[in-house]
Order: structure tokens, then sequence, then C-alpha cells
């Protein structure tokens, strides 16, 4: 079954075209991280995907029952505890109040928030916490796909990492299917089934490439060998560090 899928899709800012011709399917259970140059247009493709913004052209499909979202910024409500964070998504999903307390605690205790840090405010609160609060904030809704919006990038890279595994860990059960938006390539294949590559100005998808094994099962040796590779002799990957600060992401 296909979880969602993208069809010609098209954008443009002040007429000029950032989007063009995108094709992307994500089948039920699968992870596909979507990389490619600075300001190519991946968070643009997954704001439209996720209906956040109207695209010009095209056609999305949406085989799922519920979505969620984690963004780079954690942009928590400055004057609400952890809890009250958590369960915002919860009362905007139309959850009755009676159910939201157990369903805070129930996902919190899922990334490993404790009871103390649920009382705390985002002030108060590490970075990979905020995150952390962020992260049980989209899985609160039991979404059956995640848009991931290079969530991690602000993170150092012990955090980062942390973060990592506790997504891998949430979808590893195969009921969630997800478009991961990394400029990293390591990241990419710790986490994704198949990995897609935008062009650099955001005309299509160039091509997409399969990761062996389960995102849950691959150590650090074969990812980075799978990187390596990949750069040194695919030349799909030729481009996706390449920079151009007059694009638009």
């Amino acid at each position: 079954m296909t979880s969602l899928k993208l069809n010609n899709i098209g954008h443009a800012y002040l007429g000029r075209t950032v989007l063009d011709k995108i094709d992307l399917e994500i089948g039920q259970g699968e992870i596909v991280a979507l990389v490619g140059p600075s300001g190519c247009g991946k968070s643009t493709l997954a704001h439209i995907a996720a209906g956040l913004i109207d695209a010009r052209a095209g056609r999305i499909q949406r085989g799922y029952h519920r979505q969620g979202m984690i963004f780079q910024e954690p942009s928590l409500l400055p004057w609400a505890t952890a809890s009250d964070n958590i369960a915002y998504s919860l009362k905007l999903a139309g959850v009755p109040r009676s159910q939201r307390s157990k369903r805070v605690v129930e996902t919190a205790t899922r990334v490993a928030l404790l009871p103390e840090d649920l009382k705390k405010f985002p002030v108060e609160l590490s970075g990979g916490m905020k995150q952390r609060v962020a992260i049980a904030r989209a899985l609160a809704i039991e979404p059956d796909f995640l848009y991931f919006d290079e969530p991690f990038t602000a993170l150092d890279v012990a955090l980062r990492r942390r973060m990592q595994d506790l997504i891998i860990e949430v979808c590893a059960g195969g009921q969630v299917s997800g478009l991961f938006i990394t400029h990293d390539l390591q990241e990419a294949v710790r986490i994704a089934d198949r990995i897609a590559v935008l062009d650099s100005r955001g005309n299509g998808i160039l091509g997409i490439r399969h990761v062996s094994g389960r995102p849950a099962d691959r150590d650090d040796i074969s990812v980075f060998e799978w990187v390596q590779k990949a750069l040194q002799q695919d030349m799909l990957f030729r481009h996706i560090h390449d920079v151009d600060e007059r694009q638009i992401a």
C-alpha cells in the first residue's frame, strides 16, 4: 500500500519556480529520506506534502490516516509546561480532555522524558529535552505518517545521534511511514529505507537508492561504508553538498 504519492508537484515563489515535476512515492511502513543541496526546495516539498503550503501544480495522494510533523526548531509554547505542550496536539486532534493526561505520560515515557521533566517550562529544558518534547507532541496523536523537516540540525553530535536512535526505535515496528528531510547523508543512511536525491534546482527527483537491511540493524561501519561509496562512486550524490544561498529552501 502507498502512504504518500506526489505526482508532478510544482511550486513557485514570487513568480520564480523552485520545484517542478516532482514525483515521489512512499510505501506503508517505509521511511524515505530526501537529500539535496541546500536551497533546492527539500523543506518546501515536505511542507507541500504535509498540506502546510499549497502546490502550484500537481497532485498529492495521502493514504495515511493521521500525520505528525517534527520541525528543525522545537517551536514549543513558552508559557506552557512540557506536559501542556504535548497535550496541545491532542487538543487540536480532538482527543477528549479525560484521555489527554494518560496519553501525555505514555508518550513522554516513550521518548525518555521523566515525570519531573513534564513539569518544566521550555526555558528550563536543554536543547535535547526540547526536541524530545517536540517529538512527543508529534507522536501523542498516534500518527501513521511522520514528516521530519531537518529536526536535528541544531543539535550537537551526541544529541543528534540519540534523537536518531529514538526515531529508529519509534519507526521500527513498521506501523509508521515518513518523509525525512536532511542535508546529512550519513543521517539519511542511518534512518531511511530509501534515499531520494532532489535536483539542485528542484527540477524533479534525480534518482532513488535503496539502503539494504533494517535501520535498527545497521552499525556504524556499514553506514560509513555506504556513505563513502555513494560519495565516491555514485554520480547521483555528486552535488548534494553544494550550497546556493540565492535559492529558497
